[in-house]
């Protein structure tokens, strides 16, 4: 019996080393925030297991700090009131550009993330080109998807979006605008078309362009964070990275991520993000 007793106390002691190992690298507790999510009741339904599950890998404590947009979380990086933000590939390229020193964890992909542009079948619009000196919807300012990703497009297309076409951002309105035949097409998300075509009829509007697939939303962690913790964390999720990903889907608050991955980060597939906010005058 006591033969089996040693080697089982000697694999708990050697974990219990492990975790406190990583809690050394990192802040006893981490701040967590999703710049999506404004309220801290919203945040803890969404993100509980998810937080469960990094605590039991990091060995620290996990905190809820709510931030609701890319503005506030920018200033909570700076003033080091969080220390991970959840954010989209538009506000991770603000957030490293107006926080110097702050640096990805790892990022989530997700599948049908990128821009297209939608055109009535029997509009002739065949392609971007064709959009010149015609009125355009998109989402609203700074909607990655819906205007950011868009905008790209069309200059990329060579067109001036200042003067070859007018571009109105209507929001929520922007699918009805386009059945009302109010603006001629719209560049959006491409999960808008299915159940747009769906309502309005598949043979009725169509895909005339498509955008490059988007990089993934990353966990971005602020300067004050080293190196060290970092990589520990890198190391942590990247060891199972479908079991953080169940865990963020479990609550059914976060559809988004269905069928997404969870990679490390390649700065570099966050350029034609940068490049198209210079291009709208949105950088610093």
């Amino acid at each position: 019996m006591k033969k089996l007793l040693l080697p089982l106390a000697t694999t708990l002691t050697l974990a219990a080393a492990t975790q406190a190992q990583a809690a050394e690298s990192c802040p006893t507790t981490l701040r967590f925030a999703d710049t999506g999510i404004e309220g801290s009741e919203e945040l803890q339904r969404a993100y509980q297991g998810f937080v469960d599950e990094v605590e039991s890998r990091l060995g620290v404590t996990v905190e809820f700090f709510p931030v609701g947009n890319r503005t506030t979380a920018i200033n909570a990086l700076r003033f080091e009131q969080v220390d991970i933000v959840l954010a989209g590939p538009s506000e991770y390229v603000l957030m490293a550009e107006r926080v110097p020193g702050t640096k990805a964890v790892t990022a989530i992909v997700r599948p049908e993330y990128y821009s297209v542009f939608i055109a009535p079948t029997d509009s002739g619009i065949e392609s971007l080109e064709d959009l010149k000196g015609k009125h355009v919807a998109m989402k609203d300012h700074g909607s990655t998807t819906g205007h950011i990703m868009p905008s790209y497009m069309l200059d990329q297309a060579g067109l001036d979006i200042d003067r070859d076409l007018r571009i109105s951002l209507l929001d929520g309105a922007r699918m009805q605008a386009l059945a009302a035949g109010e603006v001629d097409a719209v560049g959006t998300g491409v999960r808008d078309f299915a159940p747009f075509v769906a309502q309005h009829g598949e043979e009725n509007y169509r895909i005339i362009a498509r955008g490059q697939d988007m990089p993934g939303d990353p966990m971005v962690a602020g300067p004050h964070i080293s190196a060290e913790c970092i990589g520990e964390m890198q190391e942590a999720f990247m060891n199972d990275p479908d079991g953080l990903l169940q865990a963020i889907l479990a609550p059914g608050e976060r559809d988004k991520y269905l069928g997404a991955e969870m990679v490390l980060v390649d700065d570099s597939e966050y350029d034609m993000v940068r490049e198209s906010y210079a291009l709208l005058g949105l950088s610093d």
